[in-house]
């Protein structure tokens, strides 16, 4: 009996160390996952441009999306790969196209790799059997992205002696008014390349065009003073008489409200309107600031560098005629600043050329100035990256108008942006992304010539899939 139980504890402590010992046994396997992981290119002090790649995978190719700055020299690389698992890899040169040489190199990790035509490596998991093919392509800009190309759309789109003329955009078109006095014309695009004469009912012809404006999707335009004429579709227009005060001009849209300077008991004040109306029961608030022009200024509503809308106000004239210099900064309307006054006044006299009838617009978290120059009749372009607080002359080696272009006032400068980029299929994307963000300046006037041409700029860098 003793015998039994002694033998009884013999096997249950022989299957708790037997277990004991089947627990701690770890089966090690091969790998057979040859995917690919990562690609690093070595800082490099000659090209530190590399450094900055990032690659993904898209199908069998490892690609940076991002492309490296223009003329980034891609000739002696020292790339990193990393896989799920490798027993080697090898990299296979091409010869021309997507053709490549049967001789090969083994990867080191140490190797310099010309990548100006994509480069094949084959990687062999660590089973030694299994492998994947997968290539290298390194993206470099071929153009200079910072630099602008102007161009001449069209010398003429008429004949029309115009003694007033303006641009605007409404529901992704171009509309270009004309009037000479005795006629009104009107001019349409949808790419500004191509333009159309088109018939255009109820605007009056002899009233300045400067002020027209677009507004809650509706384009809006004073007249007499007493008037404002209203047009959804941009050909036919309707009028509406205002009798609480006399109209100056329109200024601006800011704060999702259309402003207005006004005239009332001999002050000048600042008209809001929620509705465009300008209805009695509309908005009116405090008189405007002295030197606060009431016509033929430049105004520009953008996004400063907080994200929150801001506007600027230049040149013109003010309510005594005189002829202005200083630029306005305002956030809600109400508070001005004078650039020209106090701690700005060192920037006062970047814009003293500044003619009557210039533009101004937002691009590229800058603003431009467009005009003719007092002095000499000289171009005026101009630049401010601190919004409007000084004004530079552009680089001109990345930004400079064509020889042929001549100096004008009054013309119209807009940024056309059509809306229906959103949701377009991948195939046409770059195609509508090549003729979106361009500047076009229409049309103008120099001394006593009426032009009727039409400009383009744009950024190189506004044409690429990827910003």
């Amino acid at each position: 009996m003793k015998f039994n139980r002694f033998r009884l504890l013999f096997f249950l402590s022989a299957i708790i160390l037997l277990s004991s010992c089947l627990g701690t046994t770890t089966v090690t396997t091969t790998s057979i996952d040859p995917s690919f992981v990562s690609l690093v290119f070595k800082v490099n002090d000659s090209i530190p441009a590399l450094s900055g790649a990032v690659f993904t995978l898209t199908d069998n190719t490892i690609v940076n999306l991002d492309s490296l700055p223009f003329k980034t020299r891609i000739d002696s690389v020292y790339p990193t790969y990393t896989f799920i698992s490798t027993a080697g890899a090898k990299f296979y040169f091409p010869v021309s196209g997507y053709k490549y040489n049967k001789d090969s190199a083994v990867v080191t990790g140490t190797d310099t790799i010309d990548y100006r035509q994509p480069v094949r490596i084959r990687n062999w998991a660590a089973d030694a059997k299994t492998y994947k093919d997968y290539y290298t392509q390194v993206n470099v800009h071929h153009v200079d992205p910072e630099k602008y190309i102007w161009s001449k759309v069209t010398d003429n789109l008429n004949s029309i002696n115009a003694s007033s003329q303006k641009t605007v955009i409404l529901n992704d078109t171009l509309f270009y008014y004309l009037n000479d006095g005795t006629n009104a014309y009107l001019y349409t695009s949808l790419d500004g390349y191509n333009w159309n004469q088109s018939t255009v009912k109820g605007l009056p012809v002899n009233t300045p065009l400067t002020d027209m404006m677009q507004f809650n999707g509706k384009l809006y335009l004073t007249h007499d003073g007493s008037n404002i004429y209203t047009s959804a579709d941009g050909f036919n227009w309707t009028k509406k008489s205002v009798n609480a005060y006399t109209f100056n001009s329109l200024l601006y849209v800011l704060n999702g409200q259309l402003w207005a300077v006004v005239q009332s008991n001999g002050s000048n004040y600042f008209a809001i309107s929620n509705t465009g109306d300008f209805l009695d029961t509309d908005i009116t608030t405090g008189t405007i600031p002295v030197n606060f022009p009431v016509s033929d200024f430049a105004s520009v509503t953008y996004q400063s560098s907080t994200g929150k809308p801001k506007v600027l106000v230049s040149g013109g004239y003010s309510s005594t005629g005189e002829r202005l210099k200083n630029s306005w900064g305002s956030e809600d309307g109400v508070y001005w600043v004078d650039f020209s006054n106090g701690s700005y006044s060192l920037n006062s006299h970047t814009l003293d050329t500044l003619a009557v009838g210039a533009s101004i617009i937002a691009y590229d978290s800058k603003l431009f100035v467009f005009g003719m120059r007092t002095d000499n009749g000289g171009n005026l372009y101009k630049v401010s990256i601190d919004e409007g607080l000084s004004w530079q002359n552009p680089d001109t080696t990345h930004n400079f108008f064509p020889a042929n272009y001549i100096p004008r006032s009054y013309q119209s400068a807009v940024v056309f942006m059509p809306s229906n980029l959103k949701g377009a299929q991948t195939i046409d994307k770059k195609a509508q992304i090549l003729q979106s963000n361009r500047i076009f300046i229409v049309g103008g006037k120099a001394w006593e010539t009426s032009f009727s041409d039409v400009w383009t700029g744009k950024l190189n860098r506004k044409s690429f899939l990827r910003q």
